[in-house]
């Protein structure tokens, strides 16, 4: 049995998959446990008749939107405004019949989903998450990878630039058994670029509304890519993946948003299940090819984060306006 931590070359290095496990399990722990803190919904608050509840939330809700005490909030009749599930008592049903139940009210809303008027949006956004795949993480190793390749070739004198999608994660994998401070070091400067872009959308978002950012997101990311290459400098090509994942962040947390605030509160979980799912099979068939040259993957990186803003073009910006309920 393995230690979970040994000492290789006077340095701890975790030599255990259970090591990764804990390490990118912890901040999902994290993230559940501190969600469990949140109060609940007003909606589910009417749904299990409990309206004072539901009202307080709605004060904290008004103070917080509209910048004011929440003793302003105008009274309100909650009674009887979210309808019960037809004539179905949980006490009272099995297992079975709950379960029938779920899955009958969980076609439901996946039929309202895609239909009108909510059937333009929906596909819009499958499609941007497509083009979005395959998420924060593999861009970032593919990154680093391509500018570790790149780097190799320079010194080498040949263009033999290749990307094999199964080194890729096995090559993160390899850290654990092997100091490579370098492709660490480079790894870390390249995911600063996510930060940039976060920090970007806390700054102005709100002010500037959704579709401008998604359209500099597009047009960032696709001319930093494009520029990269051909730049032959490896510090100018760091800076400019930095901006494309940048541009990334920037483009997939909009398109989030922009999703989010086109449904009502009833139909927003499972909106998001089902746009997230195509991109991870998506991923899946990035298998079928798996070995590529980093020119093509580049190009199609670029084309891909153009796309993904161009797609969300025709859903409505309702930066300045109420969410839907």
């Amino acid at each position: 049995m393995p230690s979970a931590i040994r000492m290789l070359d006077k340095h701890f290095r975790p030599s255990s998959w259970r090591v990764l496990v804990i390490l990118y399990g912890a901040p999902s722990l994290v993230i559940a446990c501190a969600s469990g803190l949140l109060p609940p919904s007003p909606r589910h608050s009417l749904y299990r008749r409990r309206p004072r509840q539901a009202f307080t939330v709605l004060r904290q809700m008004y103070a917080i939107n509209n910048s004011k005490h929440a003793d302003t909030y105008p009274p309100r009749n909650l009674e009887d405004c979210v309808r019960t599930d037809e004539g179905s008592n949980e006490d009272d049903d099995d297992f079975m019949d709950r379960l029938r139940g779920y899955f009958t009210k969980t076609w439901g809303r996946v039929h309202r989903i895609y239909g009108p008027p909510y059937k333009r949006t929906t596909v819009c956004g499958v499609l941007a998450c497509i083009l979005h795949f395959p998420g924060f993480v593999w861009l970032a190793l593919w990154s680093t990878h391509v500018l570790e390749e790149l780097e190799r070739d320079a010194v080498d004198r040949n263009d033999t630039c290749n990307v094999n999608f199964q080194n890729v994660a096995l090559g993160f994998l390899r850290d654990c058994d092997q100091v490579n401070e370098d492709r660490f070091g480079l790894l870390l400067l390249v995911s600063l670029g996510y930060v940039l872009g976060e920090l970007l959308l806390i700054i102005g978002i709100d002010i500037v509304g959704r579709k401008p950012y998604l359209i500099f997101s597009g047009i960032a990311g696709g001319v930093a890519s494009l520029a990269f290459i051909f730049q032959m400098h490896h510090a100018i090509r760091v800076v400019l993946s930095s901006i494309f994942l940048a541009a990334y962040a920037i483009g997939r947390t909009t398109t989030c948003v922009l999703l989010l605030e086109n449904y009502p509160t009833a139909l927003r979980g499972t909106m998001m299940g089902l746009t997230k799912i195509l991109p991870h099979l998506a991923v899946s068939a990035t298998l079928l090819f798996p070995r590529t040259t980093c020119l093509l993957t580049t190009i199609v990186a670029s084309v891909s984060l153009m796309g993904a803003a161009l797609v969300m073009l025709p859903v409505l910006d309702l930066t300045r306006l109420p969410m839907k309920e």
